[in-house]
C-alpha cells in the first residue's frame, strides 16, 4: 500500500502532504484557502521529481528563489542530472549520492531507470540533451520540443551506443593517463624534495664542523669569562643567604633575650612591691604598737627590720647576678 502514496510539496506554501496514486486531483490545503495544483496527475501541470527524496514538486517557472540545481525540499545539490518525460507532466531530478538506496535514477546520458516514475513508461525515443536556458541546466528529453526553453530538438544529433562507448572509452583512457602523469610528477617531486633535504643537511654539517675543529678563541674567551662570572655570582649568592641566615636567627636570640629580660624584670618589680608593701605594713603596725610594748620590744622590731632590709637587699644582689650570667652565656 505505500508504493500508492506519493508525497506531493508545494512551493507556494512550503507545505508536504501525502497524496494517493489513485487520485487524479492534487489539492494543497495548507493555507487559508486550499487552491488545485493539478487536475489530471501526473499528465498536467508541471512537476519535478526528485530521486533522492523521492518527492514530486510542484514548480513554479516563475519564481527566482528556486533551481533545479537544488532541491528544495531535501537540499540535494551534486551533480543535478535532468530529465523530462514525452509521456506526462514529470521532469525527473536525480543528484549524486551513494549513500541513498534510490527508486528511480537518471543515467549519465539522459535515460530514466526504470522509467518515470509518473506515468511508469519510457521514452518513446532515445533523449537527446541540450542546455535549457530556462532551467539553466543540461536536460534530457525525447520531445520534440522543451517544455521549459521552447527549443526545437529535432535537429539535434543523437549519438548511437557504440559512438557512446567509444567516446566514454577515450574519457577514460585519458583520465588514467592523466592520473598516472600526475602521480608520476608527484613521485619525481618528493625524489626531488628529498634530495634536497638531504643535499641542506650534508652542507649544514659541512659548515658545522669546521667550527668544531678551529674553535674560535675570542669566543672561547668570553665562554670561559661568562662562565667564571656565573660561578662568582653564585657563591656570592650563596655567601649572602647564609649570612642572611645568620643574622636572622641572631635577630631571634635577641628578642628572645630582651623578652626573658622584660618578664624577669617584671617579676622583680613585682617581688620589690610585694616586699616593701610588707614592710610597710609592719612597721605601720610597729609604730602604732610604740606607745604600749616595753623597751625590749623596740628594740626587737628594729632588729627585725634591719634583717628586712638585708634580705631585700640580697635578693636585689641576686637577680643581678643572675641577669649578668644569662647575658654572658
Amino acid at each position: 500500500m505505500l508504493a500508492d502514496i506519493v508525497k506531493i510539496h508545494c512551493l507556494t506554501h512550503r507545505a508536504n502532504f501525502p497524496m494517493s496514486r489513485t487520485s487524479r486531483s492534487v489539492v494543497c490545503k495548507e493555507g487559508p484557502e486550499e487552491h488545485v495544483l493539478s487536475n489530471d496527475f501526473p499528465n498536467t501541470g508541471l512537476w519535478i521529481y526528485c530521486c533522492n527524496c523521492q518527492t514530486f514538486i510542484a514548480w513554479e517557472t516563475e519564481r527566482a528563489d528556486v533551481t533545479v540545481r537544488e532541491c528544495p525540499f531535501c537540499l540535494s545539490s551534486l551533480n543535478p542530472r535532468l530529465y523530462c518525460c514525452d509521456h506526462c507532466a514529470v521532469t525527473m531530478l536525480d543528484f549524486d549520492d551513494p549513500t541513498l538506496r534510490k527508486h528511480h535514477i537518471v543515467l549519465s546520458w539522459g535515460m530514466p531507470q526504470p522509467a518515470c516514475p509518473g506515468c511508469h513508461q519510457f521514452p518513446s525515443s532515445t533523449p537527446k540533451i541540450h542546455f535549457c536556458v530556462a532551467l539553466q541546466s543540461h536536460l534530457a528529453t525525447a520531445r520534440n520540443v522543451c517544455p521549459f526553453c521552447k527549443l526545437q530538438l529535432e535537429t539535434i544529433a543523437v549519438d548511437n551506443p557504440q559512438t557512446s562507448s567509444l567516446r566514454l572509452d577515450a574519457a577514460l583512457a585519458e583520465a588514467e593517463r592523466r592520473a598516472l602523469s600526475a602521480e608520476e610528477s608527484a613521485r619525481k617531486e618528493s625524489q626531488l624534495r628529498v634530495q634536497a633535504e638531504q643535499k641542506a643537511s650534508d652542507f649544514e654539517r659541512e659548515l658545522i664542523r669546521p667550527s668544531q675543529a678551529f674553535p674560535d678563541p675570542e669566543f672561547a674567551r668570553k665562554q670561559e669569562e661568562s662562565s667564571a662570572r656565573a660561578d662568582s655570582e653564585g657563591r656570592a649568592r650563596a655567601m649572602a643567604e647564609v649570612r642572611a641566615r645568620e643574622a636572622e636567627e641572631m635577630r631571634f636570640k635577641a628578642e628572645e633575650a630582651a623578652r626573658n629580660e622584660a618578664e624577669m624584670r617584671a617579676q622583680a618589680e613585682r617581688k620589690a612591691r610585694e616586699i616593701v608593701e610588707t614592710y610597710t605594713t609592719r612597721a605601720t603596725q610597729n609604730f602604732q604598737s610604740e606607745k604600749t610594748v616595753p623597751g625590749k620590744d623596740r628594740v626587737s622590731i628594729a632588729l627585725y627590720a634591719a634583717i628586712t632590709m638585708f634580705l631585700f637587699l640580697a635578693l636585689i644582689m641576686l637577680m643581678i647576678t643572675m641577669f649578668r650570667l644569662y647575658y654572658a652565656s
